[in-house]
């Protein structure tokens, strides 16, 4: 009880001493992998902070959405309603992670698969590429 209650003014000093630094994993804390932010309000199996995160974020934390949440959300959603602008940040906390992933699995098969190459050009691809595309 009392090491919990240290970390957690520890981890206020800090945020108050280093304000663009990210708080300090706390045992037992579940925090999302693209924004950092708390998720045990979610589910136990989550891993990103979905749309009933971002939710609870909006009516619990709301200069917490402002400032890290909302800016996530494309012009075309900002006069759609609440649930679909929080279903939409949700989606792109989530393809933040995977996009990356994916376009660089494409894009290394799209130079595998080339029908019309003398050479194979995989030997020509960093192994860590590679790696990033899954082919390794």
């Amino acid at each position: 009880m009392e090491y919990h209650l240290l970390n957690k003014i520890y981890t206020f000093i800090d945020v108050i001493i280093h304000p663009g630094k990210r708080p300090a994993k706390t045992p037992g804390v579940k925090r999302c992998p693209v924004t950092g932010l708390d998720i045990s309000m979610q589910p136990k199996n989550s891993k990103f902070l979905s749309c009933s995160g971002v939710k609870w974020y909006y009516e619990n934390k709301r200069e917490t959405y402002m400032n890290i949440l909302e800016p996530r959300l494309t012009g075309t959603w900002k006069d759609k309603p609440l649930d679909r602008q929080f279903s939409e940040i949700a989606h792109a906390i989530r393809n933040s992670d995977s996009n990356p992933r994916n376009n660089t699995k494409r894009a290394v098969s799209r130079i595998i698969n080339e029908k019309d190459t003398l050479f194979s050009n995989i030997g020509l691809i960093d192994k860590k590429i590679l790696r990033k595309a899954g082919l390794v």
